[in-house]
């Protein structure tokens, strides 16, 4: 494991008093003394799924900084706290820990820890190594070092995805394979802006020539990322949405880690002394839990986490970077600006105002827009679709809280379909719980409960349906094609 050499010197202001607020049903605000070690934090249930994990980024770039109020307050988020570690004293700001964000690897370490969020609410922690595959035309070809971190080595070859938000330096002999919609549009020699549909490779000066013999324009490039885990299944990261690394982990199913040397910490700051603390954990029954301590060194954090009844838990970036954000009990404790943090928001979806149009006739929906995309009542689909040549039924098993969709039978209406109420506010959506099937097969479609309902993308259903979805961005229309 490289060493993660990057650390902090921890200084945290505390509450003392013991005190609790309470954020809805949602979460709530507590600050308490755990056995000699004062500890603000901020308790959220996710057993509803109604609120999700977002990666913050300073001035939503990679290599700048912000205060974490700030870049809550941009999201919306009703509590956040400081993320991972980022170079704060010389040079450009960029993390150094790792990030995934919308499932998405923005940037990797081979030391510390790793928390990570999934796309149903469940929290893990593991001790994670990277590696990066490069493909062209089909064929491995590259074995990049690095994603979104400038690279200072002559050897290196890095990954620069749009997130990166800023021009990349390209140093004198360097070459930057530049790939927009999956094939290389420019090799470039100067500083460049990463494509919003693409994403680039720099070849620092003594491997250069490996770009000019592997690369030309046109070709189709990818890349993977490879993940290793210690003590959680490789699997289970597929389903990451959210995470953070830093370190030093305090707790790993259940069992107390505490030793940063494992982790590629050798400072006595971090490994034995006492220092103010970042964490975050969860207990069995899912709940989530982050917040500041007093005064604790790693094994003293570990024991206050376990009497918390946290069963994964680890530290996240401290010292002057320390900031925790809950509004409702007006709590916005920071130092200096970061580059990075972890928020959470309520679902909320917003009434869509696109047309759709099938086989050439309009039909009005009540839909919505969560995270950009349009989420439409599966029964008003199937009774949309239900004179044309690709319709489907809907099937409810109570008992088993499942819907199965019947491909090429007739829909069976229940009531009020296709009622359209032109809601003009936003509203509170949460994850669908209910197992999904086609033809009683599982079947791997996101749906999200808005009142008594379930609503799918388009795309979505017509995966599995046969039918074709478009867009007509003159007419801001979606067109659905059955024939």
């Amino acid at each position: 494991m490289k060493v993660f050499n990057r650390i902090c010197c921890l200084i945290l202001a505390v509450i003392i008093s013991s005190s609790s607020f309470v954020y809805a049903a949602t979460s709530s605000y507590s600050s308490k003394n755990i056995n000699g070690v004062n500890v603000n934090y901020v308790e959220l249930n996710m057993s509803n799924l109604d609120v999700k994990p977002i990666v913050l980024n300073a001035n939503n770039q990679m290599a700048s900084t912000e205060s974490l109020e700030s870049m809550a307050r941009k999201v919306g988020a009703f509590a956040a706290i400081n993320g991972t570690y980022f170079e704060a004293y010389n040079g450009t700001p960029v993390p150094w820990g790792t990030i995934i964000k919308d499932n998405k690897v923005l940037h990797i370490s081979n030391g510390g820890s790793v928390v990570g969020i999934t796309n149903d609410g469940k929290l893990i922690i593991d001790r994670l190594s990277f590696e990066f595959e490069g493909y062209v035309n089909g064929k491995l070809r590259a074995y990049p070092w690095r994603i979104n971190h400038p690279s200072t080595e002559p050897e290196a070859i890095t990954i620069f995805t749009p997130e990166y938000g800023t021009r990349v330096n390209v140093t004198s002999g360097a070459r930057a394979i530049i790939v927009n919609g999956g094939k290389v549009s420019e090799i470039s020699t100067t500083d460049f802006m990463v494509p919003s549909n693409g994403f680039a490779i720099v070849y620092n000066p003594s491997v250069s020539y490996l770009a000019d013999e592997r690369y030309e324009i046109g070709d189709e490039v990818s890349y993977k990322v490879i993940i290793n885990t210690t003590f959680t299944e490789t699997s289970q990261w597929d389903n990451v949405v959210t995470a953070i690394g830093a370190g030093p982990s305090l707790i790993i199913n259940g069992v107390i880690t505490a030793n940063g040397a494992e982790e590629g910490f050798f400072e006595d700051k971090i490994n034995t002394q006492k220092a103010g603390r970042s964490f975050i954990g969860a207990r069995k029954d899912g709940t989530i839990i982050f917040g500041n301590m007093g005064s604790a060194t790693i094994k003293e954090a570990a024991e206050a986490c376990k009497q918390m009844g946290l069963i994964n838990a680890m530290c996240l970036d401290g010292g002057g970077s320390i900031a925790l954000y809950y509004p409702s009990a007006n709590v916005s404790m920071a130092g200096r600006n970061i580059n990075n943090g972890l928020a959470f928001v309520e679902i909320l979806a917003k009434p869509s105002s696109s047309s759709v149009i099938i086989d050439n006739e309009k039909v009005l929906f009540d839909a919505y827009n969560i995270d950009n995309n349009n989420y439409f009542k599966l029964r008003d689909i199937a009774m949309a679709l239900n004179k044309c040549n690709k319709k489907f039924n809907v099937e409810w098993n109570a008992d088993k809280n499942a819907i199965n969709l019947i491909t090429d039978s007739e829909y069976v209406p229940v009531g009020g379909e296709l009622t359209v109420q032109n809601t003009s506010y936003n509203i509170k959506a949460s994850l669908s719980k209910s197992d999904i099937f086609v033809n009683g097969e599982r079947a791997e479609l996101k749906a999200y409960t808005i009142g008594n309902n379930n609503y799918f993308k388009l795309r979505d259903i017509a995966n599995y349906i046969g039918f074709e979805v478009d867009w007509d961005g003159a007419s801001n229309s979606i067109i659905i094609n059955t024939r």
